[in-house]
Parts: structure tokens; sequence; C-alpha cells
């Protein structure tokens, strides 16, 4: 099974602007039975579209078309960029329900790869009809902490994956997730990948830390 692995790069100093480049240089050996994806701040998109070495996301994406929108940010404008997804609703960008359901219900007529974040299973399962392409659970109080929700929270994560159960989302889990344990423990509640940031951008070493996340044997 393939599974998933989001970085999100987020505003940190060390992945953005003058050091985008070369903080995404250091993967470039990195090998991998994950499919790997990178998201990086908005003002980084069009380098990271022209980098073409990765797959990247967008942070941040509105239902809103090309036009009079001022400070929005057009599905069409990261699709015309060749950026095929975004995170959606994250603790740190959160959106009302009505603006969720019109995002996805857009991107599923775009083919643009929704990664939808939620804090808890209620809110998980009310956007379950919608099937976003993925579901990221993240419990805002642990979010860059040390302590991993698959150790916190495992029986929410489990009642996640119940509630996607036949549908086409891939459930990912994120907040404190540290080490390859914590991923090979979420997996074995039945996630598909991870959702991570601080835990890899600001490492000494990025690229060890996050061989280190993906690997399961």
């Amino acid at each position: 099974m393939m599974y998933t692995a989001i970085v999100n790069l987020k505003a940190y100093r060390e992945a953005t602007g003058s050091n985008f480049l070369s903080f995404m240089e250091k993967f470039e050996t990195i090998r991998s039975d994950f499919d790997l994806i990178f998201s990086p701040s908005l003002l980084d998109l069009e380098s990271a579209a022209s980098y073409g070495k990765f797959k990247f996301f967008a942070q941040h994406v509105d239902p809103d078309p090309y036009g009079a929108y001022t400070g929005h940010v057009p599905m069409e404008m990261m699709m015309d960029l060749g950026i095929t997804g975004s995170l959606l609703n994250h603790s740190e960008r959160r959106l009302t329900r009505e603006t969720i359901v019109n995002t996805l219900q857009k991107a599923r007529q775009l083919d643009f790869k929704i990664v939808l974040c939620v804090e808890n299973a209620e809110e998980a399962a009310y956007f379950r009809e919608y099937e976003p392409d993925f579901i990221a659970y993240e419990p805002k109080e642990l979010i860059g902490g040390n302590i991993s929700v698959s150790s916190a929270r495992p029986e929410i994560i489990e009642g996640i994956v119940r509630i996607y159960d036949g549908t086409t989302t891939s459930v990912l889990v994120g907040a404190g997730i540290k080490n390859g344990g914590d991923v090979r423990r979420s997996i074995e509640l039945g996630a598909d990948g991870i959702l991570v940031a601080s835990g890899v951008v600001k490492s000494a070493d990025p690229v060890k830390t996050l061989n280190s996340l993906m690997e399961l044997k």
C-alpha cells in the first residue's frame, strides 16, 4: 500500500522565501515508499511549481474564481501554476462549514485535491458525504507539542477511520508526530499517512528526520 506524507512548511523562516529552494534541495536524494508532498508558503508556490522535483500542495485555497476577490486564493490560479491540491481548514486557518463545503464541491468539479483538517471526530463525520481526498486529524492542543496524537487520542483515530470506511478518502494523522513509532502506531490504527510540520522543518537534520518517520520496518 502507498502511504502519504505531507510536510507543511507553514511560514517557518527555515523553509520560506530566500530559504525555500535551499531547503527543498536537501530532499533531492530522499527515497521512500511514501507519496511525499510538500506544502510551502503561498508566496513560494510559484517557485515550487517551477522547481518541479516534488509534488506541492498549497496551504490554503478559496472557492472564489479569478476576479475581484482581493486577498483570496483561487483554485484556478493554483492549477494554472501547476499546483494540484491544498490544505484546508488547518487549525491556524479555520473556516466556516459553509466555506468548506463550497470549496470541497468546487474542488471535486476541478479535480483539485483537498486535505481537509479537522479537530475532532464530530467535525470529520460532518464532511463525510463530501468525501475530501484526505481528512487530516489534528487536535489543536497537540500541534507543535511532544505528545503524539497516536498516543494521546488513539480511539479518535480509529473512530475517524471507521467514519470514512467505504469512501475514497485517505485518513492522515498529525500533531505531535515525532518518530517512526508514532507513524507505525497511526498506521496500525488504520491511518493512510501523516501530516507533519515543525518536527521536520525545524529539525537540525530535516532529511534524516523525515526518513525516520517514513521508515516503517
